[in-house]
């Protein structure tokens, strides 16, 4: 008899990279417990020229065990088990692409390029997390400049992390009461501006994020860490600043 399995349990199992008949089979037998290469092909519904051929890869894999004899039986691995190898192969790769990855990233062909270009990032999520970047590798200071810059609670945490670290953080914007209590409670120092051009994130003099509002409200913005534009938003920072003391 055929047994109905959870779609989404096979999907699942097949990210870690079973097949659509592995995936069946293994969910057969853990639902099942034991069973014999004719019960599986009923229970998972495979093709009589596939049984044998996916219960080997099974085995291979550790996701089932044979037991000699005829007619043969499988069992499932307790899936705990499974689970825990497979993730922690998952680790391994990670960490692996890791080191990686970010050997290739700091190669200095790749620091010239992010310093010559401006790069547009698309995508609300891409921005955010782009941001929280920023606040959590900042070491001396952040500027944030806009109509409504630390609104969104989403960055609260970013922001409060940097400052506990020591960052100095200042902010220049039209701030509603909601947002000077974020501001307040991450020690970000404020003052009142009523600006209403561009938003712009800067962190220690090396990267900035603008975008003609809200960085956090829009769905694309700018990056880059040319030293010239950064300049320039700094000192304009600097000078308004000043000026509202």
């Amino acid at each position: 008899m055929y047994v109905v399995v959870d779609r989404k349990l096979v999907e699942l199992l097949r990210r870690l990279g079973l097949s659509e008949y592995e995936a069946r089979t293994y969910l057969a037998l853990v639902a099942r417990g034991s069973a014999t290469v004719r019960e599986i092909r009923e229970l998972a519904g495979i093709p009589y020229a596939r049984e044998y051929d996916v219960l080997e890869s099974l085995e291979r894999r550790g996701y089932v065990l044979a037991q000699p004899g005829r007619p043969r039986r499988y069992l499932a691995v307790p899936p705990g088990e499974v689970l825990e190898r497979e993730l922690e192969g998952i680790r391994r790769a990670v960490e692996e692409l890791r080191v990686a990855l970010e050997r290739l990233y700091s190669e200095p062909f790749r620091e010239e390029s992010l310093h010559e270009a401006v790069w547009l990032i698309r995508g609300r999520q891409n921005i955010v997390e782009r941001c929280r970047s920023m606040l959590g590798s900042a070491e001396a200071e952040v500027l944030l400049m806009g109509s409504n810059p630390a609104a969104c609670s989403e960055l609260a945490g970013a922001l409060a992390a940097a400052s506990r670290r020591g960052v100095r953080i200042r902010a220049l914007g039209s701030f509603e009461p909601g947002t000077v209590r974020v501001l307040e409670e991450a020690g970000v120092e404020y003052r009142h501006y009523p600006h209403e051009h561009s938003c712009f994130l800067l962190a220690d003099q090396r990267e900035l994020i603008l975008s003609a509002g809200d960085p956090l409200q829009e769905e694309s913005a700018i990056y880059n860490r040319s030293k010239a534009c950064i300049r320039l938003y700094r000192s304009y920072f600097e000078h308004v600043w000043e000026e509202k003391v």
